[in-house]
Order: C-alpha cells, then sequence, then structure tokens
C-alpha cells in the first residue's frame, strides 16, 4: 500500500516533501471512500446499505490510491537507502511500519470477534501470524483484507536491504536505473508476473526514477520513467475489462490511464524548485495520519457500517465512521508512534538491527576470506 507507505515524505538529509503528504493523505481518503462506498457493498461486507450510484461513478476510482503510495515508497525510500547503514535502514523501515501495524491487527480483531460474521471472522492463530505481517508467506489469511499491500512493500524494502547488506549504497541510482531494462524484458519473456518484474513493482521504480532525477538530471532514468510510466498504464488500465467483470460496473481504461497521468505529473511537479519549496498547512500531520487510517479503516469501517447503517442515516453513518477512523488515527499517531517511539527505537535496534549488523558482518568475513584464498591462487592454479 502502502510508507510511513509507508514512510513519512522525508528521508534523512533531505527536506520535508508537503506536497506529497498531501499526496499520501488525499490516495488515503480516495481508498476509504472506495471501501465505503463501493467496494465493501460490491463484495458483500457491507450489508445494510445500497450503492449510491452518482457517488460511486468517481469512488470506484478510489482503489487507485495503492499505485500511488507505492510511487511515493519508491520515492523516498531511495534516499533513505543512500543515506544509511543496512542496519540503520531496516530498524528505520521496523519502526514506521511495526507499530502501528501490531495496533490496528488487535484493534481489527477485537471488532471481528463481536461483529465480524462468516466473512470478517478471525481466528487465534490468524492474529498471531498477522502480528509478524509475513502471514502472506504462511498462507494465512489477512485479518483487514488491505494488508494485501504490505507484502508488496516488505518485498521492496527485503531488496533494498538485501543490497546494503552487500555494500551498494553507491550503485544504487545505477541500480534503479536498469530496473525499467528488466520490466520491459519481462514484459518481452512472459515473466512479468515474478516478483520485482512487472505489476505494482513499476511503481515502485517510477518513484525511485523520480528520486534519481531529483537527485541528478539522467537521460537514462528519463528514458527507464517514460518505459515504466507505459508499462503502469498497461497494467493498471489494462485491467479495466477484468474489474468491469468482477465488479458487475464498468471501468474506463481512459479514466485510470488519466489518473496513473495525473500521479506522474504530481511527481514531475514535486522534483521542480517550486514543488520542493511548497508549503502547505497541516501537512505533517496529515502526512503522519495516512498510515493508521489506512491500516485501520477498512474491516472496522465495515463493520460499523454494516451494523448501524440503514439507507435514510446512511450519510450521517459515512461521515461518522470516517471521523472515528481519523480520531483513531490520530490516538495512534501521538501514542502509539510518537510517544512511546523510544521502546520501539530500542526495541528493533536491539533485535532486527542486531541481526542486521551480524548478518552484514558474516558476509563481510566471508568476502574478506575468498578475496584473501583468490589472492594466493596461482595463475592456471586450482
Amino acid at each position: 500500500m502502502v510508507g510511513r507507505m509507508l514512510e513519512l515524505c522525508r528521508a534523512p538529509g533531505m527536506k520535508r516533501l508537503e506536497l506529497l503528504d498531501y499526496g499520501r493523505f488525499f490516495a488515503a481518503i480516495i481508498v476509504v471512500l472506495f471501501h465505503y462506498t463501493f467496494n465493501g457493498i460490491a463484495n458483500g461486507k457491507i450489508t445494510s446499505i445500497s450503492h449510491i450510484a452518482a457517488v460511486i461513478e468517481l469512488s470506484k476510482y478510489g482503489y487507485l490510491g495503492v499505485e500511488l503510495f507505492f510511487m511515493i515508497s519508491g520515492y523516498v525510500i531511495f534516499f533513505s537507502a543512500r543515506s544509511g547503514a543496512a542496519s540503520r535502514f531496516a530498524v528505520g523501515r521496523a519502526v514506521r511500519l511495526y507499530p502501528a501495524y501490531w495496533f490496528a491487527v488487535l484493534f481489527t480483531s477485537f471488532f471481528a470477534l463481536q461483529w465480524g460474521g462468516d466473512l470478517m471472522s478471525v481466528g487465534p492463530r490468524q492474529v498471531l501470524a498477522n502480528l509478524s505481517m509475513l502471514q502472506s508467506f504462511f498462507g494465512v489469511p489477512h485479518v483487514d483484507g488491505v494488508y494485501w499491500t504490505l507484502l508488496f512493500e516488505v518485498t521492496f524494502y527485503g531488496a533494498v536491504l538485501l543490497l546494503l547488506l552487500f555494500g551498494l549504497q553507491k550503485h544504487l541510482r545505477t541500480l534503479f536505473m536498469f530496473w525499467p531494462v528488466l520490466l520491459l524484458a519481462s514484459l518481452a519473456l512472459g515473466m512479468n508476473a515474478l516478483p520485482y518484474l512487472g505489476g505494482y513493482y513499476c511503481y515502485f521504480s517510477a518513484g525511485a526514477l523520480f528520486a534519481v532525477l531529483k537527485q541528478q538530471f539522467r537521460w537514462g532514468a528519463v528514458f527507464g520513467l517514460a518505459v515504466v510510466y507505459g508499462l503502469c498504464v498497461k497494467f493498471s488500465a489494462g485491467g479495466a475489462a477484468h474489474l468491469t467483470q468482477a465488479k458487475g460496473i464498468e471501468f474506463s481504461p481512459v479514466v485510470i490511464a488519466s489518473v496513473i497521468t495525473l500521479f506522474f505529473a504530481l511527481f514531475a511537479f514535486q522534483n521542480t524548485k517550486k514543488g520542493e519549496s511548497l508549503k502547505l498547512p497541516l501537512s505533517r500531520t496529515f502526512g503522519a495520519l495516512t498510515y493508521p487510517i489506512y491500516l485501520i479503516h477498512a474491516h472496522f469501517g465495515y463493520m460499523f457500517i454494516s451494523r448501524f447503517a440503514t439507507e435514510e442515516n446512511k450519510i450521517a453513518i459515512y461521515a461518522l465512521t470516517v471521523s472515528m477512523v481519523v480520531a483513531i488515527a490520530l490516538f495512534v499517531h501521538k501514542l502509539i508512534e510518537q510517544r512511546l517511539s523510544h521502546v520501539w527505537k530500542r526495541l528493533f535496534t536491539g533485535t532486527i538491527g542486531r541481526f542486521v549488523d551480524l548478518l552484514q558482518g558474516m558476509l563481510l568475513r566471508m568476502n574478506t576470506a575468498y578475496s584473501v584464498s583468490f589472492s594466493r591462487t596461482p595463475p592456471g592454479g586450482g
């Protein structure tokens, strides 16, 4: 998804990007509207009310907010990865992702036990597996359906961490510029369903390339960006027919392509001096609330709306539900993320940080041993 989506729009040594904070908050809100006014009703998780026809003509495209999340992740992670060691990167990502996520899993599970019914019920094993954020690898269902985006975030972060473990920080720009070539080749070879070689990863690549261009203009990055723009449009707009069939309502590939184009235009403007220096009110708060809003809104909202909404009061219940989600997100940010930040930093530094340091030390010793052995091998020997 999706950051935070999952990252605040600021990396070490980098000026705060207030426009992208707004972009992230906008992405979260349109995803919320997509779920509440369209998808929750379409998939049978909201059962007490029907669609508002005039609203869903716009809100049905709100799922594209996820694509914007992924672009922002690619953008900010490029700068984060270049400015820190592997352990620092790993600890930073864990501090960003896990505390709010743990709260969300327990929060949603509590309400699912009360109101979940057949579609949103949870069990102890499922909850425990979800706390790891790795449930997809174990074949365990998500406590909340929106967690599917975290798999893409975690795998992207994992790939970047692997590059850092091998000491490739200085080569990230070149590697990210080469990524579109792999994406294009994988499409030609029919391998674009593999991890990192197509689909949503095109959006991570696009964000990273905008970051490369922000740091230094390169024609290779411009060419790569043109490639991934085409791949992003092909992936998202190309899925319009499938969405139309699956959801029972028409999705326009032209509208989808236009929205994706606007996302690219947003990043192009962000890279200008005017975009970077833009001052927007409450941008820090909007950016901070995005991740917890995303994590807690879906199943909790479905259950609350189904329980209390009728055709007569649904507008008021929609407003109340969104207000509660924002208020809970503010609580999560202020208490879980800010007030307890020193706890999480100590926890992850002593666990994940220490493990990554040990792993990097082991890789360094192996590389040193190999280099010494290779230097002692006589020509033609072996």
